[in-house]
C-alpha cells in the first residue's frame, strides 16, 4: 500500500492527520513529522529518511510538506537523494482537502497517477468564499 508522510512546521502535520481521521479512519496510518523552533534542520532530514524507510511497504510514499522552499520541503528534497531506491512523490502546499483526497485515492492507482490526480484537483481545494457564494 502507498504510505503518506506529512512534514510541516510546528504541529500542523499531526493536526492534519487527526482532522483527516474525522472523515477517514485509515488516516491513523499517516506518518507525521514536525519541525519545531529548537530542532536542527539536518536532524529533520535524517528523521524523514528514517520514517520513509520505516513505513514504506513496496508501493511508495507520498510526502506532503507545508511550504515550498521552507525547511521541511528543503529537508525532504535532501532526503530524496538518500531514498532513491524507494518510489516517492512530494506535494508542497498541503491542506486538509488534499490529504483527504489522497486518502480517498490510495486504492485507485499507483503513486504517479495519484500524484497527477492531486495536482489536478489542488487548485479546487482553495477558493474565494464570497465569490463562490456570490456574496
Amino acid at each position: 500500500m502507498i504510505q503518506i508522510l506529512i512534514v510541516t512546521h510546528g504541529p500542523l502535520a499531526e493536526a492534519l492527520k487527526i482532522s483527516a481521521g474525522m472523515f477517514f479512519p485509515q488516516a491513523e496510518q499517516i506518518a507525521a513529522l514536525s519541525l519545531n523552533p529548537q530542532d536542527n534542520p539536518i536532524e529533520l532530514k535524517d528523521r524523514i529518511v528514517a520514517k520513509v524507510r520505516e513505513i514504506e511497504e513496496g508501493e511508495g510514499v507520498l510526502i506532503f510538506v507545508d511550504l515550498f522552499a521552507g525547511t521541511p520541503c528543503n529537508m525532504t528534497a535532501l532526503a530524496l537523494a538518500e531514498l532513491s531506491d524507494i518510489p516517492i512523490q512530494c506535494f508542497a502546499g498541503v491542506n486538509l482537502p488534499l490529504v483527504m483526497e489522497a486518502l480517498g485515492s490510495l486504492s485507485q492507482g499507483d503513486l504517479n497517477s495519484i500524484m497527477a490526480h492531486l495536482s489536478e484537483v489542488a487548485p479546487e481545494t482553495m477558493l474565494d468564499l464570497r465569490k463562490k457564494l456570490e456574496l
